[in-house]
C-alpha cells in the first residue's frame, strides 16, 4: 500500500502538492476564520466568483499545452463584451418578451464568439505563418484590443445590459447551483473530454512535447495552433461575457488582473508554458485554491485584495521553485529529456 502511494506521488506531483494546499487553505482558514468559511453565504460566493476567470483558464490551457501562451485575451475578450452589449442597448425596447429578449442575447453571444475567433485566427497566424514569439505577438494584439475598445467608449463603461442576461450571474439553479457554476461545469467537461478522448488532444500534447516531430507525423501543426487559438479565445470571451453578467455592464480595462492570475493558476496546476504537459483536473484543484484563497482574505477586515495578490505571487515563486525539482533541473530540461526519449 504505501508503495502504491509513493508511486503514485512520483507520478503526480503537481496533483499531490495542489491537495496539500487545498487541505492546507482549509485548516487555516477553518482555524482562523472558521464560522465565516462554513456558512452557505461563502461558498455561494465561491461558486458565483470563480467560473468567469475558471472558463478563461481552460481556454488559456489549451495554448500552454501546445506551447504557446496568450496575453491578449482578456482585451479581446472585453472588446467582444463591449460589442455585445452595444448590440443588447441598440436592440432592447419596452415592454420586449423573454423570448425577444432570449433572442437578442442569443445574437450577442454569437458576436462574442465571432470576435473571439477572429482574434484566435489573428494570433495563430502571427506565431504560426510569421514565425513571431507568442508572448511578443499576443502583448502587440492586447495594446490592438484595449486600445479599440477605450477608443469605442472613451474608457467609459457601456450599459444597456439586458435584464434576463444580468440575471444569470446571479441565479441559483434549484436553490443551490449558481448559473455561472453550471456553465463553468459544461465547458470544463467539453474541455476534458477533448483533451482526454479525441485526436485532437492527442496532437495537442504532441505539438507541445516536439512540434518538429508533430510535423514529421503528418499533424498540420499552423493549423493546429490556429485552430488551439480560436477555441481558447472564444472560450476566454465567454468567460469575459459572465463578467458581463456580474458587473452589468462591459468596459476595456474589466479583468486586466484575470491575465496574471491565469497564468498563476496554469503554472500551479503544472500546465508549464513549455507545452505538453498538464492535467485538467490539476487545473480545477488550482482554480479551487486561488478562489479559496481570495475569498479567505476577504475575510479579514484589516487585510485587502492587494494582500492576496501578495499570497499569490509568493505561490507563483514557490510553485516555480518547486517545478525545477520536480523536472530535475528546470522547464528546459524537462523538454529536453522529452525530445530525446522520443
Amino acid at each position: 500500500m504505501l508503495e502504491k502511494v509513493k508511486d503514485f506521488s512520483r507520478k503526480n506531483n503537481y496533483t499531490v502538492m495542489l491537495l496539500v494546499l487545498l487541505v492546507v487553505l482549509l485548516l487555516f482558514f477553518t482555524i482562523t476564520k472558521g464560522s465565516i468559511l462554513w456558512t452557505v453565504g461563502t461558498w455561494k460566493g465561491v461558486m458565483m466568483q470563480f467560473p468567469e476567470f475558471g472558463l478563461m483558464t481552460l481556454g488559456i490551457m489549451f495554448c500552454f499545452i501546445s506551447g504557446n501562451i496568450d496575453m491578449s485575451f482578456v482585451a479581446l475578450g472585453d472588446f467582444a463584451t463591449i460589442m455585445a452589449v452595444r448590440y443588447m442597448a441598440a436592440h432592447t425596447t419596452e415592454g420586449m418578451s423573454n423570448g425577444q429578449m432570449m433572442g437578442v442575447i442569443l445574437v450577442s453571444l454569437l458576436i462574442v464568439a465571432a470576435i473571439g475567433a477572429i482574434g484566435g485566427v489573428i494570433n495563430g497566424v502571427l506565431i504560426a505563418y510569421l514565425n513571431i514569439p507568442p508572448v511578443m505577438a499576443t502583448i502587440a494584439m492586447q495594446l490592438v484590443w484595449l486600445g479599440l475598445s477605450t477608443a469605442l467608449t472613451q474608457g467609459y463603461a457601456v450599459t444597456g445590459v439586458l435584464p434576463l442576461y444580468t440575471e444569470i450571474g446571479h441565479t441559483m439553479l434549484f436553490g443551490f447551483l449558481p448559473v455561472p457554476l453550471l456553465i463553468f461545469i459544461i465547458v470544463f467537461a467539453i474541455c476534458a473530454f477533448l483533451l482526454k478522448f479525441t485526436t485532437y488532444g492527442k496532437k495537442l500534447y504532441m505539438i507541445g512535447t516536439n512540434v518538429k516531430a508533430a510535423k514529421f507525423s503528418a499533424i498540420n501543426t499552423k493549423g493546429m495552433i490556429i485552430g488551439t487559438f480560436v477555441l481558447a479565445d472564444i472560450i476566454c470571451c465567454f468567460g469575459c461575457m459572465l463578467m458581463v453578467s456580474t458587473m452589468n455592464s462591459a468596459k476595456a480595462d474589466y479583468g486586466t488582473a484575470y491575465v496574471m492570475n491565469v497564468i498563476l493558476i496554469l503554472v500551479l496546476a503544472g500546465v508549464i508554458p513549455d507545452g505538453g504537459m498538464g492535467k485538467i483536473f490539476n487545473v480545477l484543484l488550482a482554480i479551487v485554491s486561488i478562489q479559496i484563497i481570495s475569498s479567505g482574505v476577504n475575510m479579514f477586515s484589516n487585510l485587502n485584495p492587494y494582500h492576496a495578490s501578495l499570497i499569490w505571487g509568493g505561490l507563483l515563486i514557490i510553485v516555480l521553485i518547486l517545478s525545477t525539482k520536480f523536472t530535475g533541473g528546470g522547464f528546459r530540461l524537462l523538454k529536453r529529456k522529452r525530445v530525446k526519449t522520443k
